[in-house]
């Protein structure tokens, strides 16, 4: 059997992360992105209390706003995580144009690339990405994974 998923792996230092949306998922990916040298930005009117305690730590910058396609300027990858499938299809549909990588959290079909579960230490760093028909064995893996390089229970 052939995988069909390459894991890639690129230098994150210097790189900006552009993630549209301030709920849950955005949250999630927010905080694995924080454990590399990128620059986290994100855009959204409103964010969860976590991504707020990380704007007021100065760890992630915040664009209290709608996504537009300039916010994707910078960006050397892009993140679409809103509520709004329409929003998300957009924000595919324009980082692909512009050849920036992206994951749309709801649609993998207009992903370039998939937003992996990491596990991360100061040695190695694993990520873990799952057919997308049952999340919950990526999520086991990802723990038993994070729980061998680590030491923590997850």
């Amino acid at each position: 059997m052939n995988h069909r998923y390459f894991p890639m792996f690129v230098p994150s230092a210097g790189k900006t992360v552009l993630v549209a949306g301030g709920g849950k998922i955005a949250s999630r990916r927010v905080e694995s992105l924080l454990q590399f040298d990128f620059t986290v930005v994100v855009v959204s009117p409103a964010v969860r209390q976590k991504i707020e305690r990380l704007v007021e730590a100065g760890n992630v910058r915040w664009i209290r706003d709608t996504y537009h396609v300039s916010y994707l300027a910078d960006a050397a990858l892009a993140v679409a995580c809103t509520d709004d499938r329409a929003v998300n299809r957009q924000i595919g549909a324009d980082a692909r144009a512009r050849n920036i990588p992206v994951s749309v959290c709801d649609c993998r079909q207009e992903c370039t690339f998939y937003f992996p579960a990491v596990a991360v230490n100061d040695e190695v760093t694993c990520g873990m990405v799952g057919t997308g028909r049952d999340h919950r064995i990526t999520k086991r893996a990802a723990a038993a994974v994070r729980k061998l390089i680590t030491g923590k229970e997850y």
